[in-house]
């Protein structure tokens, strides 16, 4: 279970990015969250600071707030289906979310 402390880190991170891309003039894409959140959860979970097995629980709050972003327009079942393929994918991209380091 993630900790209080985790959850904050992950969703102001996840809102760094959305502001970064804001700031950049680029869209937020399906394909972009699923980058960011595939990566920034395989850093946090490379890190230490998420543990492999909170790592669907990461995915899960994230996918609730990009969710949250759209005018909660996907459906409970479609946001689990999300947060699995989230959580499973192996892709770590340093150069999409050192925005959020910065």
């Amino acid at each position: 279970m993630l900790t209080k402390e985790q959850h904050s880190m992950i969703t102001g991170d996840f809102e760094k990015f959305f502001k970064s891309l804001q700031a950049q003039k680029q869209p937020f894409t399906f394909e972009v969250f699923g980058e960011f959140a595939a990566s920034i959860l395989n850093f946090y979970v490379g890190s230490g600071l998420v543990v492999l097995a909170d790592k669907l629980e990461g995915a899960e709050l994230l996918v609730k707030s990009f969710n949250a972003g759209l005018g909660n327009v996907i459906t409970s079942a479609d946001q689990k289906e999300i947060a699995v393929s989230v959580a499973q994918d192996p892709t770590l991209n340093y150069q999409l979310i050192q925005s959020i380091f910065g």
